[in-house]
């Protein structure tokens, strides 16, 4: 019998037993060891953790000491938090009850608005009808594509069950709708056409170019970004791109339409072309809301119509996501239908998932053909309204003056004539800890728009890799072993004898992987959606502290960094959806690992690999944590007076003495923490990477993170367009200008001005007069529009005459309420 306990305690010990049985017959080694034969048909014991002896029977040093070493940082840390406890209790208890003092009456005033109500009970009318119009319309369509889908999937399982290559031939309409057998191209050429039309009935606003064809064939706009009408329908229409976009971005990295005779700028330049094509399929349906007339709205409705049975027709007949064409099995060469068939069945399983996978895709674009004859009939029902003279951005900035609007509560809450009491309701308390809802604050059209399109696309992205993945797990289960096998030996250290042995087990025996990989989907889809919750949350925190000039988490806005700010908005939806699929393959591919080895730990009961490891980090991981307590404990109860309450020096000799000793114990401490931070730094990394709110970089180095430079120039741009104070206080000279009640003689006008700037002398620097007569480059610079600032000021804005009934007034206003939705 040949020992080894000369060694260190880290190292496992092997020990040779002197029986000549095999193992799978008798174990010598316990549980405690690994039982292996040798080359020379003995038996050899290897030992776990910090075990040894003949049969691993005995603890070796190194385990005494981590386990002395474990009671007493158990020790320390009820120490530690023990008294912490006892001294918030006795304060508790100590501190004197102090009288509950009066409190100060209030003095609430009435905000000078028109009195109109702030609910319309219509609103909730059409809410309701459109819901459920929704639900019936999306039904019938998926009931639709089932009648289009099962003739496909008889045919593919026809074909599968008669050994024939499984894919199935498309219908000859296809040829007319689809460009290049998989791209719906039908529609570009009608939207193109009603693009043009809207061009013309346009009216261009600049007086400068308002001579050419009377005034008219002005850009049509698809939508405010910087508004927040109409933000339901805008963010379904752009989660509608998710999926298209989505398919062009496999293509990209998988080089699936690269063919032998096309060049990778020509591949990229098609690309661009569908991102086009794809974008301009939608922009009649956005411009015709934004201009909202009967003409955009009925070729809206017509078009949105027509484009979803196109889509219902291309979705079914053309192109599937589980069932393979005659040209794309050509193209690929693989046979991906049999696999999944031969996973999934030749039931009804895989029809039904692809029907799961439509359901996101059909509800939005029912809700887009059934919200546009309801903005429809919205719209004829206010056909007497006398709104003809004004402009669309003249409409939504009247909105932000109305007592209800979002800018008009935030203006109310600043002067004190709005309550900012919390809900007395304990369900809503409840909600307040997890979103604190604030009705003097909305989200912009941009922001719910890119959320809208990102959470379709974690929905798409994670169904699709769960069905997909699934059927080659099997396949790919050898090669991930034999990669785990290679990890073990060139990372982790083994045992030379251990590794000469006749049946030694795999140092990561790698279990089933359809569970954990399961698993590991929907953790990635949690974490994600998570992050960017909290992301929402600090874009509304980001804009409220900016809108009152606090820079205490995003740098300040320096001038000569405008253009900056203006690019880095532009990249805020594409960089952020690319951070999102990064940052969830990261996370998949590390929980996927962790899965794996909770798998293996439950399934095999033993890990060699993993105990190696944990043999290497448990240690230094004890260490650096008692020392780190140690120093807490110190600093709270020795170091520091009043148990860290001041941060005032206590027991000063006592510190210079530590503080030498702790100089040099520091030292062999920070290569620990050096490994740390930088397992640390990539964690972080990991989970924050779709996080554009956050840099992993520092507060000092965070402007060369083009992330998060991104998220600075979206609450710059925000704060500069959509700030509440400035759409309130302009919102209110257009309406006094719009409805005069009574007018002011020159003289009163210019006192009033004089008194509003000795109140506001900050304001005087940034009045035309002023601004006009500065030559300083950088100040004409951070001008927009300089040039044609004294056309436009000159042009007199459209007057609307006062409506003389209360009705009508009240008319008018319910058009700016019902606009919002």
């Amino acid at each position: 019998m040949s020992e080894d306990l000369s060694s260190d305690e880290n190292v496992t010990i092997t020990s040779t037993v002197p029986v000549s049985i095999n193992c799978s017959v008798y174990n010598p080694c316990g549980r405690n060891g690994y039982c292996l034969n040798t080359q020379e048909d003995e038996q050899i014991c290897s030992c776990k953790f910090w075990w040894n002896g003949a049969t691993c029977n005995e603890m070796s040093n190194g385990g005494k000491q981590v386990i002395t070493l474990g009671i007493l940082l158990a020790v320390l840390l009820a120490a530690f938090y023990g008294l912490g406890l006892f001294r918030r209790i006795r304060k508790k208890r100590n501190q004197p009850k102090q009288k509950q003092e009066p409190s100060i009456p209030i003095v609430r005033l009435k905000f000078p608005t028109v009195s109109v109500e702030v609910f319309d009970p219509s609103r909730r009318k059409y809410a309701w009808i459109t819901g459920i119009l929704t639900f019936i319309f999306a039904m019938s369509t998926l009931v639709v594509k089932w009648s289009i889908l099962k003739p496909i999937h008889d045919e593919v399982v026809y074909k599968y069950e008669n050994n024939q290559s499984v894919y199935f031939n498309t219908h000859s309409v296809c040829r007319i709708i689809n460009f290049r057998a998989d791209f719906n191209i039908f529609t570009f050429p009608i939207a193109c056409l009603l693009i043009l039309l809207f061009m013309i009935i346009t009216k261009r606003a600049s007086s400068r170019h308002n001579r050419y064809c009377k005034g008219y064939l002005g850009v049509v706009i698809p939508l405010d970004f910087f508004g927040h009408v109409k933000r339901t329908l805008a963010a379904v229409i752009f989660a509608v791109f998710a999926d298209e976009l989505l398919d062009i971005a496999n293509e990209l990295l998988t080089g699936g339409r690269e063919s032998s005779n096309q060049g990778v700028i020509i591949t990229y330049l098609t690309q661009i072309f569908r991102v086009f094509v794809i974008g301009f399929r939608r922009y009649p349906i956005l411009a015709a809301v934004y201009m909202d007339n009967y003409f955009t709205l009925i070729c809206g409705t017509l078009y949105a119509w027509l484009d979803f049975t196109v889509a219902i027709m291309s979705a079914g007949l053309c192109t599937n996501n589980f069932y393979q064409t005659k040209e794309q099995f050509n193209k690929t060469g693989s046979n991906r239908t049999a696999e999944m068939i031969a996973y999934y069945g030749t039931g009804s399983k895989l029809l039904f998932l692809q029907l799961f996978l439509d359901i996101p895709r059909y509800f939005c674009l029912s809700y887009i053909c059934v919200k546009l004859p309801m903005v429809l009939i919205k719209r004829i029902r206010h056909r007497n309204i006398p709104d003809k003279q004004m402009r669309r951005e003249q409409k939504d900035l009247l909105y932000s003056s109305l007592p209800h609007s979002a800018e008009a509560r935030y203006v109310k809450k600043l002067f004190g004539y709005a309550s900012t009491e919390p809900a007395k309701n304990r369900l809503s308390q409840i909600l307040r800890r997890i979103y604190a809802w604030r009705d003097d604050f909305r989200f912009s059209s941009r922001v719910i728009c890119v959320y809208a399109s990102i959470f379709l696309l974690l929905f798409f992205l994670t169904v699709s890799i769960s069905i997909r993945t699934l059927p080659i797990l099997n396949k790919i289960h050898p090669y991930i072993q034999a990669f785990a096998d290679l990890f073990a030996i060139f990372i982790i250290s083994r045992d030379p004898v251990e590794a000469d042995a006749k049946g030694a087990p795999p140092d990561f025996p790698v279990p089933d992987l359809a569970v954990p990989f399961l698993i590991s989907i929907y953790v990635a889809l949690l974490v994600i959606i998570i992050q960017l919750l909290f992301m929402l949350a600090s874009i509304r925190r980001n804009l409220l502290q900016s809108y009152r000039g606090d820079h205490r988490e995003i740098p300040p806005r320096v001038s000569t960094s405008n253009v900056s700010y203006s690019t880095g908005s532009f990249h805020f939806a594409g960089y952020l959806i690319g951070y999102v699929i990064i940052g969830y393959a990261l996370i998949l591919f590390v929980s996927t690992m962790l899965t794996m080895s909770i798998a293996a730990l439950i399934i095999f009961t033993s890990v060699p690999s993993l105990e190696r490891f944990l043999t290497l980090i448990i240690p230094p991981i004890l260490f650096t944590t008692f020392k780190l307590y140690i120093n807490k404990l110190l600093s709270q109860y020795v170091f520091l007076q009043h148990s860290g309450e001041v941060l005032s020096i206590n027991n000063r000799r006592a510190l210079m003495v530590f503080l030498y000793f702790n100089f040099f114990l520091d030292t062999f401490l920070g290569f620990f923490a050096a490994f740390f931070r930088i397992l640390k730094s990539i964690i972080g990394g990991m989970f924050y990477m779709c996080r554009l709110d956050y840099s992993p970089l520092g507060r000092k180095l965070e402007t060369m993170d083009a992330g998060f430079n991104a998220y600075c120039g979206l609450i710059y741009m925000e704060t500069a367009h959509r700030h509440p104070v400035l759409l309130f206080f302009v919102s209110h000279l257009l309406r006094d200008h719009l409805y005069p009640t009574k007018r002011l003689s020159k003289a009163k006008h210019n006192w009033h001005l004089a008194i509003f700037l000795l109140n506001n002398p900050t304001l005087i620097y940034q009045r035309k007069d002023f601004l006009r007569n500065l030559h300083d480059h950088d100040t004409k610079m951070m001008l927009i529009g300089r040039r044609n600032m004294k056309k436009l000021s000159s042009e007199p804005l459209p007057t609307i005459s006062q409506p003389k009934d209360v009705n009508s007034a009240k008319e008018y206003e319910s058009l700016w309420r019902e606009q919002r939705f």
